[in-house]
């Protein structure tokens, strides 16, 4: 990880800090289901005929997959930048970062929460930076795109495929990584586990 990776790095330690609080004070103000995620949406609306028809005929499981792997890779939108910006340039604790993180958390009550468990939801993004993980690292610099998302059933739990593109903000130069790993849904049809094969190597050309 080079010295801009362990900056950031540092800084989602110190986010995390405080996202707890404000989950816990703004939890209860969190109703919006899958059809809030609209940003997200835009995204896969250039799908072809056969791909839509696909995922109507896809079970909610797959359902739920395909939207919280959309939403961990499509992006950043503009809301969740100023959200990023914020936390970044504002002093920690300050009203204006606490805002800032406030807004970052609704973003994923929105778009990510809905399609997962409690439990994975509080592991991936409470606890931990994963869900929001490669958008972060993406920021300010590039936008991602998933292409291509296939998901296969198998005994116990799903496979999962995809291209994520990426494109430099500044050059327009764009590249295409694929990512693949296994993932599981509860008895409800939420994602209740994700675990990538290739971590590291969209967020090497990232860094």
């Amino acid at each position: 990880m080079n010295m801009r990776g362990i900056k950031k790095y540092f800084k989602l330690a110190v986010w995390f800090s405080l996202l707890f609080l404000i989950i816990g004070c703004s939890n209860s103000s969190s109703g919006s289901g899958p059809s809030s995620s609209g940003e997200k949406n835009n995204s896969t609306s250039e799908s072809s005929a056969e791909e839509t028809k696909e995922k109507e005929d896809e079970s909610e499981s797959k359902q739920n997959i395909r939207a919280a792997l959309e939403s961990m890779f499509n992006g950043p939108t503009e809301k969740l930048e100023i959200a990023l910006d914020g936390m970044e340039n504002e002093g920690f604790g300050s009203e204006d970062f606490k805002k800032h993180l406030s807004d970052y958390a609704e973003y994923f009550e929105q778009h990510y929460k809905p399609y997962v468990s409690d439990s994975f939801y509080e592991a991936s993004f409470i606890d931990s930076p994963d869900a929001s993980y490669y958008l972060k690292a993406a920021h300010p610099d590039a936008q991602l795109k998933t292409e291509g998302i296939t998901i296969e059933d198998k005994e116990g739990y799903y496979k999962f495929s995809m291209d994520v593109s990426y494109t430099n903000n500044k050059s327009g130069e764009s590249k295409t990584v694929e990512i693949r790993g296994h993932t599981q849904t509860d008895e409800e049809g939420n994602v209740s586990s994700i675990n990538f094969i290739n971590p590291n190597e969209l967020y090497q050309e990232l860094s």
